[in-house]
């Protein structure tokens, strides 16, 4: 099947494109285009409206094909772990999480993570490949399939496996596929901060919403935290997203991971508040997610201390979220995806 193109992760007009020569009328591509991008079709066979031997010759030039899911771990609140094995052999994990008729899709964007964050276990694993559009869309295609039918309502949000500004041509062609299904206003891309991709992010004609992980309101602490953070320092990053531009209605979501005795002080609020604040923004606060293994040394402030926290954001006028990280009990919490299978009583 080397030589047998991939429908997935192709936009429809691609899609209208490629099948065109292989049809006897024009409608049927675009009949093609719909059972994949509308009805995320799994095959020809299931394109009824088409004849059999289209079908039939359809399939021997094309192939439909997403990752291949090797696990499926379920939390206590219902948010469910997939563990994706990609044509390679490179695994990835993505998570959905179910809130009454909406649903969230957490994706990856690379297989590992070259950031290497401190608090996050993917980065803890060390750098892998880009994923293609394919693989990107697979796993959105996959979860929608799981759970999409229950829902109204689906949000993506790009922080999953890996920094996605750093995949911006795959990033980019995937983004032209999921938004022909979920709108733009509802996808969500996450930074570290890489600043080339902001600009490119910044430059679409039409853009998803952006976060940037921000974790400290200086750049000493920030850097020892993250380590991009020394190549994209935070005079620069806030320089570039005073110029970013935002839709009408839109903020830049910071995102803070809350560490005990190192960034969790009511004088780390209020400065937060005072370099987010010139910045139409919205700040989700999140409680770190322990991991014994890989970040021994850095625990989770008290409850206390996170509503503290938040507190004094809210009291500065900013919108503030503090996120309890759903799926913890099962690792698909934010910083704990590392896209391997989980060995019996680890």
């Amino acid at each position: 099947m080397d030589n047998v193109t991939n429908l997935v992760g192709r936009p429809s007009a691609e899609i209208f494109a490629e099948i065109t020569p292989h049809v006897d009328r024009d409608f049927r591509a675009r009949q093609v285009a719909r059972w994949l991008i509308d009805r995320n079709a799994t095959s020809f066979a299931e394109m009824t409206d088409l004849p059999i031997a289209m079908r039939e010759n359809l399939a021997r030039k094309f192939t439909i094909a997403d990752p291949e899911v090797l696990e499926v771990a379920t939390s206590g609140d219902e948010s469910h772990k997939y563990l994706f094995r990609l044509a390679d052999g490179a695994t990835v994990e993505g998570v959905a999480m179910r809130d009454g008729s909406k649903a969230t899709f957490c994706l990856s964007s690379q297989a590992g993570c070259a950031v290497g964050c401190t608090f996050c276990v993917t980065g803890a694993l060390g750098a892998g490949r880009n994923l293609c559009p394919d693989e990107i869309v697979g796993q959105y295609r996959i979860m929608l399939r799981e759970i999409g039918s229950e829902v109204e309502r689906v949000n993506l949000v790009f922080m999953g496996m890996g920094e996605p500004l750093l995949n911006t041509a795959n990033l980019g062609r995937a983004l032209d596929v999921l938004s022909e299904r979920v709108s733009l206003k509802r996808i969500t891309v996450s930074t570290a901060g890489i600043l080339p991709g902001i600009r490119w992010l910044g430059k679409l004609p039409k853009r998803p919403k952006l976060a940037v992980s921000l974790n400290a309101p200086d750049q000493e602490r920030r850097q020892r935290i993250m380590p991009i953070a020394r190549r994209y320092p935070l005079h620069d990053l806030f320089a570039e997203l005073r110029r970013f531009p935002l839709e009408h209605g839109r903020r830049i979501t910071f995102e803070y991971v809350l560490i005990r005795d190192f960034n969790d002080t009511p004088a780390d609020a209020e400065a937060t508040a005072k370099l987010v604040g010139k910045i139409p923004a919205k700040v989700n606060v999140i409680p770190l997610n322990e991991d014994a293994e890989h970040f021994p040394e850095l625990r989770r402030p008290t409850v206390e201390k996170v509503d503290s926290f938040g507190r004094v954001l809210r009291d500065a006028g900013l919108n503030v979220t503090v996120r309890w990280s759903r799926g913890a009990d099962v690792a698909a919490a934010c910083g704990q995806l590392r896209g391997r299978q989980q060995i019996a009583g680890r």
